[in-house]
């Protein structure tokens, strides 16, 4: 399966008022016109993506983290347009705050066919890092949330931050999550206990329709440049530990500023 991961979709002007504000959180989010590009270029492969729940091995499929407003306003209708669905997954930590989906735009996404998820209650950067405590805090109040909102139960959640590790899939798995994304750039898939792991490509506005191709059929050399940052940012967070988002953080800023 390969999984493509996007974020915020709006016009460059409304980017401070959807999800998560910052360089960092810029970085991810891309203008409504070139989202409207990369679907054009994914219409080419000749099938929709599917949804999780009823996905084969060969399949691929769109995802939003964050739950920023322009899921809804802007994400969801260019996907409706071509009667395409996909995955949103809600920090529920934010519901309902300005910029973010509240409870009626969940059960709207819900109610127009798309897969929606958890993403944490805090959103924590270094997941990995959380005590069992911690992580059994954000899965269960997150789901129990989002069970509140839809009326079901959700069994499909994404990793924020990238930081998985097995204790993030285990204690998932003790909330009723059945299927898990991470930010790992793989199209393999690998089960932890009960839960299956989703591993997928991440989009952000830098990159060409012609990256969302290649990270949704395996052509090209998109993959395995992304694979080849993944291992090196993994090597820079081992050697840098907590300060590596701090520098990150910087880094993004300035870019964002640059830009």
């Amino acid at each position: 399966m390969r999984a493509l991961l996007y974020h915020d979709v709006a016009p460059r002007d409304e980017w401070p008022t959807t999800g998560f504000s910052g360089g960092d959180a810029a970085v991810y989010k891309l203008d409504a016109s070139a989202f409207h590009e990369h679907l054009s270029v994914l219409g080419t492969i000749g099938r929709p993506p599917a949804l999780v729940t009823a996905a084969s091995s060969d399949a691929w499929v769109l995802t939003f983290d964050d739950g920023g407003a322009s899921a809804l306003s802007h994400a969801a209708p260019a996907l409706e347009a071509k009667n395409w669905r996909g995955h949103f997954f809600m920090t529920l930590g934010q519901l309902g705050r300005s910029g973010f989906l509240n409870a009626d735009g969940l059960r709207e996404l819900h109610r127009r066919g798309h897969i929606v998820g958890s993403h944490t209650v805090t959103h924590p950067l270094r997941m990995s890092a959380c005590s069992a405590s911690e992580l059994r805090r954000e899965w269960r109040d997150s789901v129990e949330m989002l069970a509140d909102v839809l009326g079901v139960r959700p069994t499909v959640a994404s990793v924020p931050g990238g930081a998985f590790s097995p204790l993030v899939a285990a204690t998932a798995l003790e909330a009723g999550i059945r299927v898990l994304f991470t930010s790992e750039p793989t199209a393999r898939t690998w089960s932890v206990g009960g839960v299956t792991c989703v591993g997928r490509f991440t989009l952000w506005n830098a990159l060409p329709p012609a990256a969302a191709h290649g990270f949704a059929t395996g052509r090209g050399l998109w993959s395995a440049r992304q694979r080849l940052g993944w291992e090196a940012k993994k090597l820079a967070k081992a050697a840098l530990g907590p300060t590596y988002l701090t520098i990150r953080k910087r880094m993004l800023d300035l870019r964002a500023g640059s830009s």
